[in-house]
């Protein structure tokens, strides 16, 4: 059993068994999450996390990746990554840090101070990302924005901590803000999203919460009632 594995007494009413490999901590803000196998994007999201944390930046992990990292079978060519308040010179420590992890940046040199501060004012200060490449992977990448709208900021002061094998951790955009982004992003693929998240954790996240994000973005979360018995 879930319980069992992740070392829960009995009778912990806030924390929810949604699969032998899901365990949902509500009161906590804590996904517990078991992944027999690493895909290659787990493996670069996890290192630039562990690089955020040291480097001391607050980040929320958003879009296409979120619905990965629980399960779903597709590729990502990005993983998103929302950054918190962040100076030049802090921006610069926090390349530092990535270049030891093996980091890259792709729109310029991660070694060079004069190129990294001219990313932070060309590109994230003007609200653009910039992408970071890991060793030899080119794709998947990371791109890095900073926190930008209420949502955004909403993400970091509100994340899920999701705990991946008992030793990888990342911080990820609340499930229902989640949800409600891809359906109003509107693809397929972002529908799809949307619906793999919802049918996961559907029994543990607030119907409320999820209504209210809905609405503030003008998204149609009928089609999360399909399906359904």
């Amino acid at each position: 059993m879930a319980q069992e594995f992740y070392g829960y007494g009995e009778g912990e009413k806030d924390r929810i068994v949604i699969s032998d490999a899901i365990v949902f901590d509500r009161r906590e803000h804590v996904v517990y999450l078991s992944k027999p196998r690493l895909v290659p994007e787990d493996i670069v999201a996890f290192r630039f996390a562990h690089v955020l944390e040291e480097a001391g930046v607050e980040y929320v992990v958003v879009a296409g990746y979120v619905a990965i990292l629980f399960g779903r079978a597709r590729r990502n060519d990005e993983i998103g990554f929302i950054l918190g308040s962040l100076s030049e010179d802090g921006f610069v420590r926090l390349c530092t840090v990535a270049r030891e992890a093996g980091f890259a940046v792709m729109q310029g040199d991660i070694g060079s101070e004069e190129s990294v501060r001219r990313l932070y004012r060309e590109y994230l200060a003007q609200g653009y990302g910039v992408r970071f490449t890991y060793r030899d992977m080119i794709i998947p990448n990371i791109e890095a924005k900073l926190a930008r709208t209420d949502p955004h900021r909403y993400a970091i002061t509100n994340h899920v901590r999701v705990v991946v094998n008992g030793e990888h951790v990342l911080r990820a955009s609340p499930i229902e803000l989640q949800i409600a982004y891809k359906l109003y992003l509107g693809s397929d693929k972002d529908v799809g999203d949307a619906v793999f998240l919802h049918s996961i954790f559907k029994d543990a996240i607030s119907p409320d919460e999820l209504h209210k994000w809905c609405e503030k973005l003008g998204a149609d979360h009928s089609i999360l009632k399909e399906g359904e018995p």
